[in-house]
């Protein structure tokens, strides 16, 4: 077993780089279970592209925020998710989605997700689409 700069010198500087700013477990703090973690995995990908099929078509929607309301204590513990969340989309309005139905959601790190997708009002030409996770 390699140690120190030994091991560094055997990978390349890709790698590197992502064990640099990888993040040392902690053994105070426990892990966080796939339903809590999951709007953090959300949260990274603010900025993202997804492509959305709807009436008109496939379209480009952006997300632009990820909206997580106050943990309520009284929340039933069988529920799919720790805490609800919002997803937030920008998308060109003539291509939006009408709403208030499933669609097809695909984005390279998340695969086709099924979502069913809200239409909040358009602003500037772009219309605003969200997606509740309850």
């Amino acid at each position: 077993m390699l140690g120190g700069t030994a091991a560094v010198a055997c990978v390349g500087p890709l790698a590197v780089a992502q064990l640099a700013r990888a993040p040392l477990p902690s053994r105070k703090s426990p892990a966080p279970t796939s339903a809590q973690s999951e709007v953090a995995e959300w949260e990274n990908l603010v900025g993202a592209s997804f492509l959305v099929g709807g009436e008109a078509g496939k379209a480009v929607a952006k997300l632009v925020m990820v909206e997580r309301p106050a943990i309520d204590p009284k929340r039933p513990a069988g529920l799919a998710r720790f805490q609800p969340f919002t997803a937030w989309f920008e998308m060109e309005a003539r291509l939006a989605p009408a709403g208030q139905r499933t669609y097809k959601v695909a984005h390279p790190t998340r695969g086709l997700i099924d979502l069913f997708l809200g239409r909040g009002a358009d602003r500037r030409g772009k219309a605003v689409v969200y997606a509740l996770f309850n």
